[in-house]
């Protein structure tokens, strides 16, 4: 996919598994930030790549590294620390880093907000952009409050804006044997598996890495007219109970018990997520529009 040129310097709040990577694919000079101010991808930081300390949880954080930005990406996460409270970490979080940007008259041209498919409800449907219900759970709405700041935000100050949400993440060093394969087994061996709640018929909503970073790439590039929340997800959307057995077939495993069994007949049922606008607004191209299986 040909792009038009990326306002630059671009910072990437967040140098994590996915923000490392856009971090390596952007031209230079990049700002990329960590909590310690490490670069967290493989080997060294690329050339071009200035590293940065940058905490969210800081009562203000130090932006003063991100002062030559012309464009964000926010890609930060609490990572597996369950004592992290989320709603702080990504809303209040959030709120602060913007407003330490303003304070410090740092003029964006673009925000990209990287969230995630849980801002949306668990229906049994189609799921596109338009769709303004709510989810029922906390990490949902916590979601869904944080785009609202990152949205307000950019309105309030006339900086075009994109909100992508992101399905579940894999690719290099992540691949789908390592999400699924130890789902439930607390630790034991695969042969000891716990059974999984349910009867595995939920769709999957997932994307490659490397298609993600083309979705923050088309989004930085995007005329300045152009805005929105978009769907980021690749074209497949097998149910979890398939793919854990063609996972388990493929790596020699025995298969994932799940504590219900499938009625006869039946059909996938629950959220599927759209990507129409992924294609159709932002141009791109899926590399890995399947899943990709060890």
């Amino acid at each position: 996919m040909l792009l038009p040129a990326i306002p630059g310097p671009v910072a990437v709040v967040g140098a994590g598994y996915l923000g490392a990577a856009v971090a390596t694919a952007l031209p230079p000079p990049t700002i990329a930030t960590t909590r310690s101010g490490q670069w967290h991808g493989d080997g060294s930081p690329p050339t071009g790549v200035r590293m940065h300390g940058l905490d969210v949880l800081a009562p203000t954080p130090d932006v003063a590294g991100l002062l030559e930005a012309q464009a964000a990406v926010l890609c930060y996460a609490p990572g597996r620390d369950p004592t992290v409270d989320r709603r702080r970490f990504y809303v209040d979080g959030t709120r602060r880093l913007l407003a330490a940007l303003m304070q410090q008259r740092v003029s964006l041209r673009r925000v990209v907000w990287i969230g995630s498919t849980s801002a949306l409800p668990d229906r049994d449907a189609w799921l596109d952009e338009d769709c303004d219900e709510r989810p029922d759970h906390e990490r949902g709405r916590v979601q869904r409050d944080a785009e609202a700041v990152v949205i307000e935000h950019a309105q309030q100050h006339g900086i075009p804006w994109f909100v992508l949400r992101l399905g579940g993440l894999y690719g290099p060093g992540r691949g789908l044997d390592r999400i699924y394969r130890r789902r439930g087994t607390h630790g034991q061996s695969d042969s000891q598996a716990d059974e999984l709640p349910g009867d595995g018929m939920a769709p999957t909503n997932l994307v490659h890495r490397d298609d993600a970073v083309a979705a923050v790439l088309a989004a930085l590039a995007a005329p300045a007219d152009r805005h929105g929340v978009v769907h980021v997800v690749d074209d497949e959307h097998t149910p979890r109970r398939w793919m854990y057995q063609r996972l388990a077939e493929r790596l020699g495993l025995p298969p994932v018990e799940w504590a219900d069994p499938v009625p006869p007949g039946a059909a996938p049922r629950g959220k599927r997520v759209s990507n129409r606008r992924l294609k159709q607004q932002l141009g791109v191209q899926l590399r890995f529009p399947l899943h990709q299986l060890p």
